[in-house]
């Protein structure tokens, strides 16, 4: 006897909790062009904001939004305090979440909130988009089949200059401060490349405030001892207060892979390269947002897909704390 499973192909509907600057030009337009997916909802603080980015319905409330049974799965990009309290929400609720980086502000809670998916069987992940890069998936794949041998040394920096007075990201009490708004690429750069068992350990860190009360330029030194016993080190730069830059470097025992432009955390529509031991590999431009969604939504769909590991999310918080600690 032969048994056929039906594969669900309808869209996944998406439920948006907040409509800030990031939702209205890029995540959105992201759903509305992407296959797989629907923009079918949103909630924002105001009915108004929340109907620019044209859902199929705009709800009164957030809590409105997780009622409705016809949602699929949320995507939180709230200020960063209010991150965990919706995901928990969202899950509670038996939606599938992705959530903006940070996941949460501690590790405890980002550990708590990917306890709390499985128990309920929903798909949480980090929307730390460049992850979705096809470049970054290329590196990814280039260590895990030893194109530089052994990982020796990383050097990453996502660093700008200009954050308007009114932004949430200079309110300590609202998760504001370079390390978690752009600090967490760099981090989640070499957390990808490594196993998951690889010990961390922050050697030095600094943190400078330039007047403000967030971090606006956090600097950390971080070593790693894999599984098999190598060891390697690396530095991470993270600052609202610098020339922008946004440099990433792998270097081996035997090679170096690195992104030679400015862009390594956010090509976003446009063309890139990558030098892989001497030699230029490049890739079209793409959408990794749009990539991010439709991957998750396959994902949901049990169509393939594919998400960063949990461990990968609490790894990066646990690294973050350290920072924490270590720069105060």
């Amino acid at each position: 006897m032969t048994f056929h499973m039906e594969v669900d192909t309808s869209p996944v509907r998406w439920g948006f909790i907040g409509v800030g600057m990031l939702a209205q030009r890029a995540t959105a337009a992201a759903v509305h062009e992407g296959e797989g997916i629907e923009l079918f909802a949103a909630a924002a603080r105001d009915a108004q904001r929340a109907a620019t980015i044209n859902p199929g319905k705009v709800h009164a409330t957030y809590d409105d939004l997780l009622s409705d049974p016809e949602v699929d799965a949320v995507y939180i990009s709230l200020n960063n305090d209010a991150h965990f309290p919706y995901i928990e929400a969202s899950l509670h609720a038996g939606k599938h979440v992705l959530c903006e980086k940070p996941m949460t502000m501690s590790a405890a809670d980002t550990t708590q909130a990917y306890a709390l998916a499985e128990e309920r069987g929903l798909l949480l992940s980090e929307a730390t988009w460049s992850l979705w890069s096809p470049r970054m998936r290329r590196i990814n794949q280039l260590v895990a089949q030893g194109a530089v041998g052994s990982p020796r040394n990383y050097l990453s920096t996502f660093t700008f200059s200009g954050i308007p007075e009114d932004n949430y990201r200079l309110a300590p009490e609202q998760g504001g401060g370079a390390l978690f708004d752009v600090g967490i690429y760099p981090l989640h750069g070499i957390v990808a490349l490594l196993p998951e068992e690889t010990l961390y350990s922050v050697t030095s860190a600094s943190a400078d405030n330039a007047g403000y009360r967030v971090d606006m330029t956090t600097k950390a030194q971080i070593s790693w001892e894999t599984p098999d016993g190598n060891r390697g080190s690396g530095a991470i730069v993270a600052s609202f207060d610098m020339h922008p830059s946004q440099r990433f470097m792998i270097k081996g025992t035997d090679g170096e892979i690195s992104i030679p432009d400015d862009q390594s955390f956010t090509q976003w529509h446009e063309a890139g390269d990558l030098i892989v031991n001497g030699a230029v590999e490049s890739f079209p431009a793409v959408n990794p947002y749009r990539l991010m969604f439709e991957q998750f939504s396959k994902c949901i769909r049990n169509q393939g897909g594919w998400v960063p590991g949990p461990w990968q999310s609490i790894r990066v918080a646990e690294i973050v704390e350290e920072i924490q600690a270590r720069a105060n």
